[in-house]
């Protein structure tokens, strides 16, 4: 997978040619992998003169996040764009919004995506993980800061997260959320793909050998015995088709009852956190109940106080008017305890 993607790289800042993908116009880098960033550097077409640019300023990574947001999300070309138009216009959108004035061409700010992707990808799968520890007393800047922490100790380098701010910009997006599926799906394609270039040289079956067991050379002078494969449903309807129709029964009644197993602990684990939830949403109640009646009491308080300090206060050394303000205010007061 890694010399794909280095191939693929290399296409891209060489030659500038693609294939038409869909949306993004730009093939993505599984990124829980441990693979470096691809290094910023100001890319030409042709390969001499070239020179290292400046590093991104963090305006230019916002226009450049924001850059990619506005032609992904484009209703009408979002998903018919060659590579080369899709980057074209997301170019044309930094050189419109830019506000550091340095100039930076089409294979720079597309590397410049490369290294924020794999970065807030890696941040988002680390704060998701923080997330679903469900620690209790611990606020979100709390949340934030055992992510980064998280992050920093799966990288090799133990580099730090320091693209805060294009995490802002992208994590509330529904097509940065669609992105992430499809790198776990390139992930999963990934690894399948190392896993089937991995050799393994196979002994042949003995004839005397038994059904339940297979057996496979693994290091020099030793020999393990693994599970047989379970029947796939090609196999099973070719049995039916044969006139082994009990064992395949068996066979799919098998395969039922695991379904019938996971569904069960999948419903369990679906209440489990309805219920936890619904805790805590009564337990929301209860406090946000509790501070109303505390406010009330302390309103009702705070009018004790002030119509005590009218009932008893001194009109000695008032005027006629404040005397008779002091008395309505007093015969306000009688009335409403009347009432009550």
């Amino acid at each position: 997978m890694e010399g794909d993607d280095g191939e693929f790289l290399s296409n891209i800042l060489c030659n500038g040619e693609g294939v038409h993908v869909p949306d993004l116009g730009e093939k993505s880098i599984p990124i829980t992998e441990d693979i470096n960033p691809v290094e910023e550097v100001q890319a030409s077409r042709s390969t001499k003169g070239g020179r290292r640019s400046k590093n991104f300023h963090y305006k230019e990574d916002e226009v450049v996040c924001l850059g990619w947001l506005n032609v992904s999300k484009d209703p009408i070309n979002g998903a018919n764009q060659s590579r080369g138009t899709f980057w074209g216009r997301v170019h044309a959108y930094y050189e419109q919004h830019n506000e550091t004035g340095l100039p930076r061409t089409e294979s720079s700010i597309m590397h410049r995506w490369l290294t924020i992707q794999w970065s807030v990808n890696k941040f988002c799968s680390c704060y998701e993980a923080i997330l679903r520890r469900n620690q209790s007393g611990t606020t979100i800047q709390d949340k934030l800061n055992d992510a980064k922490k998280y992050y920093a100790d799966l990288d090799k380098d133990k580099k730090p997260f320091a693209l805060d701010h294009c995490w802002n910009i992208l994590k509330g997006e529904d097509k940065w959320k669609a992105k992430m599926a499809e790198l776990v799906e390139l992930e999963k394609l990934a690894a399948s793909k190392k896993k089937q270039k991995t050799t393994k040289v196979s002994r042949p079956r003995d004839e005397g050998a038994g059904n339940d067991v297979e057996v496979i050379a693994g290091d020099v002078g030793q020999i393990e015995p693994t599970r047989k494969r379970s029947d796939g449903i090609k196999k099973v309807k070719e049995n039916l088709r044969r006139g082994g129709g009990e064992a395949c029964m068996e066979a799919l009644e098998k395969m039922w009852s695991k379904k019938e197993a996971y569904d069960k602990v999948k419903e369990k684990a679906k209440e489990d956190r309805f219920l936890a939830t619904l805790e805590i949403e009564k337990a929301t109640l209860e406090l946000e109940k509790k501070r109303v009646e505390n406010e009330a009491k302390k309103s009702e308080a705070d009018l004790m106080k002030e119509e005590k300090e009218i009932m008893l206060a001194d009109m000695t050394s008032l005027n006629p008017m404040q005397r008779d303000w002091i008395e309505i205010m007093q015969k306000k007061i009688l009335a409403r305890h009347a009432e009550n």
